[in-house]
């Protein structure tokens, strides 16, 4: 990348570090703490991230809700926590496109963020409480239904799905 011209420092530090760790565990000069540059510190959380939730022949897929509650174990240790945190507050704990389970039984796919109510997003409704699919799609901004576990209107999200659980590919109802 560097012989390739005109290339940004940060872009190279990002490459250079992104596998260090907060904690000097990682590669390849076991650097540790504000000894990583910036870049090399929030490449490290998007490389890690990403490969959490993409398929990989040496690891089962992730969903986007267990690989950020993963990297929350992490922060403070692995990753700098402070890090850690813009980054979820970026995606949000169930980033557009992820799949749910509501507390009826039923699934849906998130559709939009709610930038002050990062865990009541919007969500369409896809699948009923047996996991059946619905003739017509729900929905719901999660911020307009009451939360409250006393009241029979609430609706929240359960669990964060991994891709593809009960054969539903996220992008092909998103996207329609």
């Amino acid at each position: 990348v560097r012989e390739s011209g005109d290339v940004d420092p940060r872009v190279l530090d990002m490459l250079a570090h992104h596998h260090e760790r907060h904690n000097g565990a990682g590669y390849p000069q076991g650097l540790k703490g504000s000894e990583i540059p910036v870049y090399g510190r929030i490449a490290g959380i998007v490389d890690t991230y990403d490969a959490m939730i993409t398929s990989r022949p040496y690891a089962s897929t992730q969903s986007s809700y267990g690989a950020l509650r993963q990297l929350r174990a992490l922060a403070g240790t692995e990753f700098q926590s402070e890090v850690v945190d813009q980054f979820t507050q970026a995606i949000g704990m169930f980033p557009t496109g992820t799949l749910v389970l509501l507390n009826t039984g039923e699934v849906a796919v998130v559709t939009a963020q709610s930038r002050i109510r990062r865990l009541r997003p919007e969500v369409m409704i896809i699948l009923d409480a047996e996991k059946q699919p619905l003739a017509n799609y729900r929905v719901v901004d999660l911020n307009q239904v009451s939360a409250t576990a006393d009241d029979q209107a609430s609706l929240w999200i359960e669990s964060g799905l991994e891709p593809g659980a009960y054969s539903v590919d996220p992008a092909e109802y998103y996207l329609n």
